[in-house]
């Protein structure tokens, strides 16, 4: 019984992120953030692209277990030969000592801005973690996906639109 009251839930939280169709499209403003390995930094959106078109926008958090299975596919996906995207993280709900403790221990080596004050989730809004939104590198949502990634296939498959 408390499984079946678990799945429901988890059902709810993410069919109530699903049922927001109107993230397509929309514009997610990301200016003058701060990162984890340089908290005086002041990043804009453009600043995050790398020269790529596309930009993994990924909100995770140190505490959230399948965010912690899904980083080394992420590192794995930024690492490989040709990336279609640039892998941004986003902590979400967390603090950042001990975001940068599991990044450092999970192979997160990519920029993870610190939404101290939630603005960047709040554009959302994020209801759950991990979610991800693919991003043009203007900062417009071209789709998401809650709940982690299973295998860099599907990372691909979600970058390439496929």
């Amino acid at each position: 019984m408390r499984k079946l009251s678990a799945l429901f839930v988890l059902a709810l939280l993410v069919s109530g992120c699903q049922a927001s169709g109107e993230l397509i499209g929309r514009s997610i403003s990301i200016s003058g953030e701060a990162t984890l390995s340089d908290p005086q930094a002041s990043l804009e959106i453009g600043d995050l692209a790398a020269g790529r078109e596309r930009i993994l926008l990924n909100f995770w958090g140190s505490w959230c277990v399948p965010c912690r299975d899904e980083i080394p596919l992420l590192a794995a996906y930024g690492a490989s030969a040709a990336p279609q995207a640039t892998v941004i993280g986003v902590l979400y709900k967390d603090a950042a000592g001990p975001a940068a403790a599991a990044a450092e221990q999970l192979g997160a080596t990519w920029v993870n801005l610190v939404d101290a004050d939630g603005t960047i989730a709040g554009q959302i809004p994020v209801n759950a973690a991990p979610l991800t939104l693919l991003l043009n590198a203007s900062g417009e949502v071209l789709d998401y996906q809650v709940g982690p990634f299973a295998s860099l296939e599907e990372i691909d498959a979600f970058v390439s639109g496929k």
